[in-house]
């Protein structure tokens, strides 16, 4: 937990390979200009998906041909699906925004670049050294006893 003393000075020192900061303005920000897109492109489809319905309705009242409705409210239902696809990818889009995951960006990747017979030749090794410290401890303890 941060007080705001470690908060002033965290402001101070800046980040580190062991400490960084997130500025949820800017991220926020960044996030609602990916937003608008879909979000504009889903109020137009619902607007059209309005004047479908009405359309529909018209077309019921009149007893029309009953392939024309149902390739209505086939197109109808497409298009709501569409319209719910891009509020959901805008939800995504803004819920990643506050995303805390402590995934540090200023870590340091080590990669293990021995090879399976250098791992093998290793854990030998240690086995040994710890084969070696167990028989010393066995014989402290029977001078001990």
């Amino acid at each position: 937990m941060i007080c705001l003393s470690d908060a002033r000075l965290l402001a101070s020192r800046g980040d580190s390979r062991y400490s960084w900061t997130v500025d949820f303005a800017a991220r926020r920000a960044k996030a609602r200009d990916e937003m608008l897109p879909l979000l504009d492109k889903a109020a137009g489809i619902k607007a059209a998906v309005i004047d479908l319905k009405e359309r529909l309705k018209r077309l019921k009242k009149e007893k029309a041909d009953e392939k024309k409705i149902k390739a209505l409210e086939v197109d109808i239902r497409e298009r709501e699906k569409s319209a719910r696809d891009l509020e959901a990818g805008a939800a995504a889009i803004d819920a990643a925004a506050f995303d805390l995951k402590a995934v540090n960006p200023n870590a340091v990747a080590s990669v293990d670049a021995r090879t399976p017979t250098q791992i093998i030749a290793s854990i030998e090794t240690q086995g040994q050294i710890v084969v070696q410290a167990l028989g010393r401890l066995k014989a402290l303890l029977v001078t001990l006893e």
